[in-house]
């Protein structure tokens, strides 16, 4: 009886392993997420087989790419023409396959392209490795001679490739009925959710090549001597050297590798549309290397990962289709999204390391404790064994915590039966920006930063006027611990977001709700200043006071600004 190999199921298990120890895990966590979302905004298009391929499809490009920019960046090198070469790649296939002057076999075709890929990233690879340039500005320069190069070769336009002959097995679809035994498209229905079947007729092949690059690229990273070499290369350059390892030669051919997945890449575009236009490729480098970052490769080489270069892509895809699903992809919050993965990417490392429960409660809850006790007593007492860290982790916390009160005070209240239950009638919620719960997050944060460094700004000077003993590090205390009643503000943003006013307008009603959330932040910040700079009761009140001067000037700035537009 045939029993599985011991060395299998050690690489298996190796593989399972590596994916929850390391960055996969949280990456995998926040794809269940993120799908989770798309689950609760609409189950019945979301959980469809078609939009499942729609986003698996979707994650082919950023994922394929993705393999040979993460085995680059191993070795701690970066390509940022991998977009470039993607539109080049494809622009040169259309010309050779459909232009006028060439009309060439698409087997050929495909061949020059590949063959122009490797000698490209090569010869990237030896002006890098020889000349002992950076490889991040000298594949910015690549960057624009390829976009260059591909504008020029389509002259502005879109090139056809007519026929694509066999490039249809890089990005075509593939037919379900005409599957070995298969004898039409899947037929389903699930549960709770349709009430009619649904057919699932066919899907893209890059699907397939997803999975067949990864195998392929898992295998060369982990389990052959390139892959090893490679990691050696990146994780200690000069220590390599000295084991016989040649790291120009390994990086030479990581350069190659990633070229050539970028014009793979390039290629299957052309097979699934069989044309290309000159902006085909924009952007995309950015991306990759967000799903690459995301997915485990580190900045500074020695460690990568292709499983989690495959989540990082889904998560990006996920996000984008769920956007889509929640009416949010022409409001320009995809591209939000995506930068913000892209600098969640660069800052990951540090924040899962030192991220925890544990530091939650030491930068909100115990503070918060504290000063609802005594405000003098935590300045007094702890504020000064409280670092930077503590004191922007604290403000950034508060202001999550009012971003994510007033969504819910405006959901409550924006509900049919709550609002008639209190003999409101309240329209659609809105702010300055007319959107969903993003577009609040992202105002009531503006928000609260410029009342913020108003204060600080007021606080700063007035204590220099009055000759404190405090430095700027008091004053970013006294300032960032006095926002602790700023959740408070849901209440009157609400009030302003549903037109809603007990005196003359809502813009007035919500100032005049505002007051009292004021003056508990400037009690707050007057037991900071008084304690940490070392101030009189007196000297404490006229800051306090210097503070809402700045508040109220901004207020008449913006009162004016609202009544002449």
């Amino acid at each position: 009886m045939a029993t599985e190999s011991p060395g299998v199921r050690r690489r298996v298990s190796s593989t399972a392993a590596s994916v929850f120890d390391r960055r996969e895990g949280s990456v995998l966590v926040g794809l269940i997420a993120i799908f989770l979302v798309g689950v609760y905004i609409d189950a019945s298009r979301f959980l469809l087989l078609d939009n499942m391929a729609r986003v698996l499809r979707s994650a082919a490009t950023t994922a394929i790419i993705g393999y040979g920019v993460a085995l680059l960046m191993v070795t701690a090198e970066f390509d940022l023409s991998v977009g470039s070469m993607y539109g080049v790649s494809a622009g040169m296939g259309a010309i050779l396959i459909g232009g006028n002057a060439f009309g060439f076999d698409p087997l050929f075709a495909v061949l020059v392209v590949l063959a122009f890929s490797v000698v490209f990233g090569i010869t990237q690879g030896l002006v890098v490795t020889k000349l002992e340039l950076p490889s991040l500005i000298v594949t910015i320069g690549t960057l624009t001679l390829l976009r260059g190069v591909h504008r020029i070769l389509l002259g502005g336009t879109t090139a056809s490739a007519g026929n694509v002959g066999l490039l249809k097995w890089l990005g075509g679809p593939i037919i379900i009925a005409d599957l070995p035994f298969m004898s039409g498209p899947i037929l389903y229905q699930i549960p709770f959710l349709h009430a009619e079947t649904k057919t699932f007729g066919q899907f893209s092949i890059l699907i397939v090549w997803i999975f067949v690059l990864l195998g392929v690229f898992h295998y060369i990273l982990h389990y052959t001597r390139f892959g090893l070499h490679a990691r050696a290369t990146g994780d200690n350059i000069d220590s390599v050297e000295t084991t016989g390892i040649d790291p120009e030669i390994v990086k030479l051919g990581c350069f190659a590798l990633c070229s050539l997945t970028a014009a793979f890449a390039g290629l299957a575009f052309l097979g699934r549309f069989g044309s290309v236009s000159s902006g085909s490729g924009n952007g995309l480098a950015l991306v990759v290397i967000a799903a690459v970052v995301l997915g485990g490769t580190k900045l500074t080489g020695g460690e990568g990962s292709m499983v989690g270069v495959l989540f990082g892509s889904l998560v990006l895809a996920t996000a984008n289709n769920v956007l889509a699903l929640a009416g949010l992809n022409v409001s320009g919050w995809q591209g939000v999204i995506t930068g913000g993965f892209i600098i969640a990417a660069i800052g990951l490392d540090a924040i899962l390391k030192g991220f925890s429960y544990d530091l939650l409660v030491s930068w909100y809850a115990e503070p918060l404790r504290n000063l609802l006790a005594s405000p003098r007593g935590f300045f007094r007492t702890r504020a000064e064994q409280k670092t930077t860290d503590d004191t922007f982790g604290f403000l950034m916390l508060t202001i999550g915590v009012a971003a994510v009160a007033t969504n819910l005070v405006a959901g409550v209240l924006g509900n049919p039966a709550v609002s008639s239950a209190i003999g409101l009638d309240v329209g659609q919620f809105k702010l300055f920006l007319l959107g969903g719960w993003p577009e609040t997050v992202a105002q009531v944060y503006l928000f609260l930063m410029v009342v913020t460094l108003l204060a600080a700004a007021a606080v700063e000077v007035a204590t220099q006027v009055l000759d404190s003993t405090g430095d700027y590090e008091d004053t970013l205390a006294s300032v960032c611990y006095g926002m602790a009643p700023a959740p408070l503000f849901a209440i009157p943003i609400v009030l302003l977001g549903f037109d809603i006013f007990f005196v003359a307008n809502p813009v007035v009603s919500a100032l005049l709700a505002s007051v009292p959330v004021l003056l508990l932040i400037g009690w707050v910040t007057y037991a900071g200043v008084v304690e940490t700079h070392d101030l009189s009761r007196g000297q404490g009140t006229l800051v306090v006071g210097a503070t809402y001067v700045a508040w109220l000037v901004a207020a008449g700035v913006v009162a004016v600004g609202l009544s002449t537009a």
